[in-house]
């Protein structure tokens, strides 16, 4: 166990004592990241945004844009000579004020380069690539986020970038002290940004200017969530963290069983996020008490955000290893055993989960499938991409 005993003491957890196999085999695959060289398998851990009646997704070769409604692949890029942008691990961000039908933004992790992709008047219409930014001196793993003009996205150098959407100027950039794989968050016109390096910054949107710092015990990997004024994050030591983001202190905190990293879900006053060992909890972030008498369990590792249907009495929660898909009755803390069916062979499921009116996508790795839809009601199959898998 000394591999996983090192890379706990980089990461920051406090608690780090022997870990069930599902976990472990998760942490192998960040263990990759951390020390990504030359010669390794890509597994990717894809994205997938849902526009309309269009979904814009990124996996191991392509970004693609698919037909919410059947999965029908509209276009690929890049072509198949261009294969140094590959794979993708950064969530794909639409402006859609840029141009004339908007600028879809796409980090490649290879080849340390973000795209700018100018798109059609309609989906099936090919995008011209407007611009490319390639000064970093990292891989891109984390999703940006786009606000006045500027598009924000951390790095594996351990900087955030702020981009001309424009023209892919470089407007400013800072410099943390280890990797960013966290979305950078921004309130008005400040800039908040989680690293792996035990810290959360504020920085001035439009300069980059640090306005203040707070040190957690352990890495944050998490992309923060806002409620009122505040900040609500975990990290790498298994804390959930209530931070004021006019003060830059922290509020209050709330330990797990096991590390946190994938990304909350706020539904008014209630807050679900998931640890590693597959525990699910609800928190009232108003009276700071858990809704449920206890955590939910899943029996997977979890790493992708979870998502809840339209009304909010669904939570789904993504299984990393088995690929399974658990949804969890929000008033009574159950899971629903009516909801879904085993697949003969689900892959792994890394990634964030998305929902829609009446559907929700998953992004399965290691098998043919690349995007999977299923009904919100029932969780029945409804389509697969590459279509006939």
């Amino acid at each position: 166990m000394s591999i996983w005993r090192n890379l706990a003491d980089r990461l920051g957890s406090a608690r780090f004592t022997a870990k069930p196999l599902r976990v472990v085999v998760l942490f192998a695959a960040l263990l990759l990241l951390v020390g990504c060289g030359g010669g390794l398998r890509h597994e990717s851990w894809p994205g997938l945004i849902a526009v309309g009646d269009t979904l814009y997704v990124a996996n191991l070769e392509h970004v693609q844009a698919l037909s919410a409604e059947t999965g029908k692949v509209y276009w690929s890029y890049p072509s198949e000579d261009e294969r140094a942008a590959r794979p993708f691990y950064s969530t794909p961000v639409l402006a859609e004020d840029v141009g004339e039908n908007g600028v879809l933004l796409v980090a490649g992790f290879s080849d340390r380069t973000v795209y700018a992709l100018a798109l059609g008047a309609s989906p099936a219409e090919r995008p011209d690539e407007l611009w490319r930014f390639a000064e970093a001196g990292g891989q891109y793993v984390g999703t940006g986020t786009v606000a006045s003009g500027l598009f924000l996205i951390g790095n594996g150098d351990g900087k955030v970038y702020a981009l001309n959407i424009e023209d892919g100027s470089k407007a400013w950039e800072f410099a943390t002290d280890d990797r960013v794989w966290a979305t950078p968050v921004v309130v008005d016109d400040t800039v908040y940004v989680a690293s792996l390096d035990h810290t959360l910054y504020a920085l001035e949107l439009q300069t980059g200017t640090e306005q203040w710092r707070v040190d957690v015990d352990g890495s944050v990997a998490m992309t923060p969530v806002l409620a009122g004024r505040d900040l609500w994050f975990g990290d790498f030591s298994s804390k959930l963290y209530q931070v004021d983001t006019q003060s830059g202190t922290i509020s209050w905190t709330f330990e797990a069983e096991n590390w946190l990293w994938a990304t909350p879900v706020l539904d008014g006053s209630v807050l679900y996020f998931a640890d590693v060992g597959g525990k699910v909890y609800a928190l009232d972030i108003e009276r700071r008490e858990l809704v449920w008498d206890a955590p939910v369990v899943v029996d997977d590792a979890v790493r992708g955000r979870p998502a809840l249907n339209g009304d909010g009495s669904l939570l789904f929660v993504a299984g990393y290893e088995k690929g399974a898909v658990y949804a969890i009755d929000t008033t009574t803390g159950t899971l629903r055993q009516s909801w879904g069916s085993p697949l003969e062979n689900p892959g792994r499921l890394p990634s964030d989960l998305v929902t829609g009116d009446q559907r929700l996508y998953t992004l399965p790795i290691l098998v043919s499938a690349r995007v999977q839809a299923f009904s919100l009601a029932a969780g029945e199959l409804i389509w697969s991409s590459p279509q006939g898998d």
